[in-house]
C-alpha cells in the first residue's frame, strides 16, 4: 500500500477523532457544562440502561425486516447480522457518514451475498430508514416550533453556538472535498450508477414495506425513551417520549457528519425535554442512558472478525 493510500485510510477515522475531541473540549471548558453533566449522570442507574433493551431488540428484528424485503441475496440471519454490525459501528466516535452502510453491506458480503446486490439494497434500506424517521422529524419540528422557548439561564449557550457553526463549516467542507465536481467519489459514482441501477429496480418492489417497518422500528425508540424515563423516576407520557426521542435524532439526522451524533442527540432531547418538563439534567440523565445502551450495541463489532475469519475458512 503507498503512502498516500495510508494516509486517506485513516483520514477518515482521524476527522471523527478530532471532532469528538473538540467536542469534548468545549464540554470541558465550560464550568456550567461540566456540572450539568455531573448531575444527569449521577441519575444514571443500571436498570435504566437495562430498561432500553426488550425495545432495542425489536427495533434490531424490525430493521431485519425491513432488509430482507429488499431481497439483498441472503436470509433473515444474514439480516440480522448486517444491521447488529451496522448500528455498533454507526456508534463508533470516529466513524464518519457512509461508514456503518458499507460496515453492513460487508456483512451481507460476508453471509452469502453477491456484492453488488448487497451494497445496493444497503443504499435503499438507508433510504427507507430516512423516509421512516421523516414523520418523528417533522413531529419533533412542530413541537419545538410551537412550545419551546430557550431559557435566558440554559447553561453554556455561547459553547452550543460555536459547536455547531463549527459543524456547520466543517459539513461543508466534507461535502465539497468528497462530492466537489471532479472529486474521486463523484466520477466513481457516475461509473458505478449504471450497473446499480438495474439491480436496484429489482430491489426497490420492497422499499414501500421497508419504509413501513423502519417507521415502527423508529417508534420503538420512543419507547424505550418512555421506559428510560420510568426507570428513573421522570414523569413523560408516551407520546411525550415519542417527541423527545425525535427532537433528539432529528438533531443527529441534521448532523449528520459528525461521529455518533455526539452532543447534537442530547442537544435534541435537552431542548425537547425542557417543553415537557424535564430539567435539563434529567434530559441529559436520559442521554447518558441512550449512550451506555450504543456502548453495549457496540459489542456487536465481535462479529466483524468472526464472519472474515469463517468466510475465508470456507471460501
Amino acid at each position: 500500500m503507498s503512502e498516500a493510500a495510508a494516509g486517506s485510510r485513516w483520514r477518515g477515522p482521524a476527522l471523527g477523532l478530532l471532532v469528538v475531541v473538540v467536542l469534548l473540549g468545549l464540554v470541558l471548558s465550560s464550568a456550567n457544562l461540566r456540572q450539568l453533566l455531573i448531575a444527569a449522570a449521577a441519575q444514571v442507574t443500571v436498570l435504566s440502561v437495562t430498561a432500553t433493551l426488550p425495545a432495542q431488540l425489536a427495533a434490531t428484528l424490525l430493521c431485519a425486516a425491513a432488509l430482507l424485503v429488499l431481497r439483498p441475496g441472503v436470509g433473515f440471519w444474514g439480516c440480522l447480522g448486517s444491521r447488529v454490525l451496522r448500528d455498533a459501528s454507526g456508534n463508533l466516535p470516529v466513524s464518519l457518514p457512509g461508514f456503518s452502510a458499507a460496515v453492513g453491506a460487508r456483512a451481507l458480503v460476508l453471509a452469502g451475498g453477491e456484492t453488488r446486490a448487497a451494497i445496493s439494497a444497503s443504499a435503499l434500506d438507508k433510504t427507507a430508514e430516512i423516509a421512516g424517521q421523516i414523520p418523528f422529524i417533522l413531529l419533533a419540528a412542530v413541537v419545538l416550533w410551537r412550545e419551546w422557548q430557550v431559557p435566558f439561564s440554559l447553561p453554556a449557550r455561547w459553547p452550543l453556538i460555536v459547536t455547531g457553526l463549527a459543524a456547520a463549516a466543517m459539513a461543508a467542507l466534507w461535502v465539497w472535498s468528497r462530492f466537489g465536481a471532479g472529486s474521486r467519489l463523484a466520477v466513481r459514482l457516475v461509473a458505478e450508477w449504471r450497473k446499480f441501477a438495474s439491480e436496484a429496480r429489482r430491489q426497490r418492489a420492497g422499499l414501500p414495506a421497508s419504509t413501513f417497518l423502519h417507521a415502527i422500528a423508529w417508534l420503538t425508540g420512543g419507547v424505550q425513551v418512555w421506559m428510560v424515563a420510568g426507570a428513573l423516576g421522570f414523569e413523560l407520557s408516551l407520546f411525550e417520549a415519542i417527541a423527545v426521542e425525535s427532537a433528539a435524532y432529528a438533531g443527529r439526522a441534521v448532523f449528520f457528519f459528525i461521529p455518533a451524533g455526539l452532543g447534537t442527540q442530547e442537544a435534541g432531547l435537552v431542548a425537547a425535554g425542557l417543553v415537557f418538563g424535564l430539567s435539563p439534567e434529567q434530559a441529559l440523565a436520559i442521554g447518558l442512558v441512550l449512550r451506555l445502551r450504543d456502548v453495549l450495541l457496540a459489542a456487536g463489532l465481535v462479529l466483524w472478525p468472526l464472519l472474515e475469519w469463517r468466510r475465508r475458512q470456507f471460501s
